[in-house]
This record gives structure tokens, C-alpha cells and sequence, in this order.
């Protein structure tokens, strides 16, 4: 970032994985005096007074759609959660799931028996799910802030024998995920993110900044649950 000031770059596009990093947030308020146009894409900053604007799916949202499906087709759920704690997006997301449990009717029906800080990544994922197996954590539910964690805790039930279906929840829509569905019957959804879409908005939002045009504070993606039923009206083989 301090590299970025001295070069009088005009424009910073950041997805912050720790939104909550103080020196992060004190380098871009340093660029921000200098005129630089702070423009966050996917996950926000702690102060989003800092951006010019903050570009980002619904991740709320997403938590929500999970829930409500499995809500929809569970009637309980021993849940083992994948979490990227400093990520704020990540963290929405997992909010958003669980207030839509503890909102239900059915609520009563579903626990949470672990939560692991995966940092959204299949490595890390993959061997905290395998050892939460090995001391003799049981679940039949994963709920994923994204579908990297999820892939890595995939692989961990599958590489242990774990005995058990899981109905794995995970949130991106990322190809690797949506080719999983015909591949491991425990993948069961995944509320999909439109990258593509985003980058598109970005781009174009940050030209808009660095020629003097007013733009949002915030704008906001939509999102959509993907599952089997609904597969084949998307494109398999990348990002939307």
C-alpha cells in the first residue's frame, strides 16, 4: 500500500482477506488523504468509510439461502461449521446461516458441534476436518463460507471413511464445486457468487472515481442457491 502512495497511483482496488487488519486500514485512510480512490471488491473493510465504494455479493444472503434450504429438506442437523473468522464477508455468512436457524421453528432441531477456522482454504480445511473425525466429532451437516473449505473437508470425509452422509452447504459457485455434484453425493448446495459481474463493475466503477462521477457507497450482488435440481441452467465449466 505505502509503495501504491508513492507512486501517485490513482486508484487502489482491494479485496481486504483481513478487513480488520489496523494497518491496512491505516495505510489505505494515508492513500485516501492523498486523493487515491479506495475502491473494495468482495470482502469489506472494517471502516468502510474509508472506500470511495465497496463492491460485493449479498454474503448475508448467502448464509440465509443455505439455511433455508437445508431447513427446507433437514429436520435436524449436527453441524460442523467452516469458518475464515477475520474475513468479514466469510463472517456474514455464517451469520446469516445461523440467525436463519435460531429464526426457525425447526431451529430447536439443529446444533452446532464444532466450529473450524479454516481460513477459506482446502489445505487448512482438509486436515482440521480429519482430526475433528479422528476425536470422534460426529456431524451430518457442513456449512462452508466458501467452497474451497468445503472441497477440503470433502476430501477429508471421503479420505477417513467417515461412515456417514453429510449434507454439505458452501457458498461461492466456484466450477470446482459445481462439477463436484455429480462426483460426491454430499454435496448438496452451494449459493453462487457472479465474479465475472463483479469484476465488470469494478473496473468500470473505478474509472467513473478517477474521473470525478459520483458512484454508490456500497453496491451489492445478488446471490442464488445452486443445487442438483437447478444445475443444468448453469455454466458447468467456469465463474459466472
Amino acid at each position: 500500500m505505502h509503495s501504491f502512495i508513492k507512486k501517485r497511483v490513482n486508484a487502489i482496488i482491494i479485496n481486504p482477506v483481513n478487513g480488520n487488519s489496523h494497518k491496512l486500514n491505516q495505510a489505505l485512510k494515508e492513500a485516501k488523504k492523498q486523493g487515491i480512490k479506495i475502491v473494495v471488491i468482495d470482502s469489506p473493510l472494517k471502516n468502510s468509510k474509508i472506500a470511495d465504494c465497496t463492491i460485493e455479493s449479498a454474503n448475508y444472503h448467502a448464509g440465509q439461502l443455505d439455511a433455508k434450504y437445508m431447513l427446507s429438506r433437514q429436520k435436524s442437523g449436527r453441524i460442523l461449521l467452516l469458518e475464515h473468522k477475520s474475513a468479514i464477508s466469510g463472517v456474514e455468512r455464517i451469520q446469516g446461516f445461523l440467525d436463519t436457524i435460531k429464526q426457525s421453528k425447526k431451529g430447536k432441531h439443529f446444533k452446532i458441534v464444532k466450529r473450524l477456522n479454516t481460513y477459506g482454504q482446502s489445505e487448512i480445511s482438509l486436515p482440521l476436518v480429519k482430526k475433528a473425525i479422528k476425536q470422534g466429532t460426529k456431524f451430518d451437516t457442513i456449512m462452508g463460507l466458501n467452497d474451497r473449505a468445503s472441497i477440503g473437508a470433502l476430501a477429508a470425509i471421503d479420505s477417513t471413511n467417515y461412515p456417514y452422509h453429510v449434507s454439505v452447504y458452501s457458498v461461492d459457485g466456484s466450477e470446482n464445486m459445481k462439477k463436484m455434484f455429480s462426483l460426491n453425493s454430499n454435496v448438496t448446495a452451494t449459493v453462487a457468487q457472479s465474479p465475472i459481474k463483479m469484476a465488470k463493475i469494478t473496473v468500470n466503477t473505478t474509472y467513473w472515481l478517477i474521473n470525478h462521477q459520483k458512484v454508490p457507497k456500497k453496491i451489492t450482488i445478488p446471490v442464488y442457491l445452486i443445487n442438483q435440481h437447478n444445475l443444468d441452467q448453469h455454466n458447468i465449466s467456469g465463474w459466472q
